[in-house]
């Protein structure tokens, strides 16, 4: 606000709060007197100085609030580490995209995601099978995972040991390692079905 603004305010401020001391200091003398029509001059005299502070100086301002909200640029977003990778399988950076989740599954060692993504990025863009089994293998063999991400990855490698590699003895094994491994829960009755369906498939 310029300190011409500043000035006007101060004075119009003043000039309220005068007023206002003014028509209350006479309010009950008009009452007393019987004058009600100098109570309602006075009440439009502040009615109207209260106007032209709003218009002046109020009104103003939520104009421009409301314009930033609705016009004003988004702040600048920098796009984190997932979004990165995502964006190089985009562009055809298979190599890069598997380095950058690489970085991610380095930096976030509980986390399956970036271990999927490498694997489907060597089985789907770069063809090949064998890095993708060797992914996937290599992270169950590194920690201890949960039983719902443990389980997750070998079904992945019984899927591309039997769907890509047609070894059917190896997807056998996985799926009674995950019978043996967690029995009584819905992934070893999920591997039962799976063994059913490739012994009656032979």
């Amino acid at each position: 606000m310029s300190n011409k603004k500043i000035i006007t305010l101060n004075i119009l401020i003043t000039l309220i709060v005068i007023y206002c001391w003014w028509m209350f200091s006479n309010w009950e003398i008009w009452q007393e007197q019987n004058q009600p029509e100098m109570q309602f001059v006075s009440l439009m005299g502040f009615t109207v100085l209260g106007g032209i502070l709003f218009v002046l100086f109020v009104l103003p301002r939520i104009g421009e609030g409301i314009g930033a909200f609705f016009y004003s640029a988004p702040a600048k977003i920098e796009p984190d580490a997932f979004t990165k990778a995502a964006a190089k399988v985009t562009q055809g950076d298979y190599e890069g995209a598997v380095e950058a989740y690489r970085e991610i599954a380095n930096d976030e060692p509980d986390n399956r995601f970036p271990i999927i993504e490498i694997a489907k990025i060597q089985q789907d863009h770069l063809g090949n099978i064998d890095a993708a089994i060797m992914t996937l293998e290599n992270a169950v063999e590194s920690k201890e995972w949960p039983v719902n991400d443990a389980t997750f990855l070998i079904f992945r490698i019984q899927a591309l040991y039997l769907n890509e590699k047609n070894d059917e003895a190896r997807a056998k094994e996985l799926l009674q390692l995950v019978i043996d491994k967690f029995p009584d829960t819905r992934h070893s009755a999920n591997a039962h079905h799976k063994l059913n369906e490739i012994n009656q498939a032979s």
